[in-house]
């Protein structure tokens, strides 16, 4: 065989290893834990504000970040892997913060005034901003 089929050979086999061991790696890589983090504190109405007035400015300051969200109880719901679901109160009636719960929080009703802790995940323009694997910190 020439040389340079061997080098390409053991170039492509090197890069399939690698590729492997990173699949594997963010495959096992473990959740966050956001009852561990400090969460930045805001209710619901600013979070809804922040988005509505400079959705750009506020990706910057809460995408991917914990939130530690103050407010009050739309509705609940469960979503298609069982996860609960809180929708909080804002200004437009319209327009609603969705929070899923990494765990089943319990008894809460619409209404209620909870602080939920999770991370924020994205703003649907015209519909909601959604934050995931939260925790109840306080009813």
């Amino acid at each position: 065989m020439k040389n340079w089929v061997k080098v390409v050979l053991v170039i492509g086999v090197i890069g399939l290893l690698a590729a492997a061991g990173l699949v594997y790696y963010v495959y096992n890589k473990p959740h966050r834990d956001v009852s561990k983090e400090q969460g930045l504190q805001l209710s619901a109405q600013n979070l809804y504000d922040a988005f509505r007035t400079n959705e750009a400015q506020a990706n910057k300051l809460y995408l991917d970040k914990a939130i530690e969200l103050s407010g009050e109880v739309a509705d609940l719901t469960t979503n298609q892997d069982g996860k609960t679901v809180v929708n909080f109160k804002t200004s437009d009636p319209l327009f609603v913060i969705n929070c899923t719960f990494r765990d089943n929080p319990g008894d809460l009703k619409p209404g209620q005034i909870i602080t939920f802790k999770g991370i924020c995940t994205g703003y649907i323009p015209d519909a909601n901003v959604v934050i995931n694997e939260g925790v109840l910190v306080k009813k």
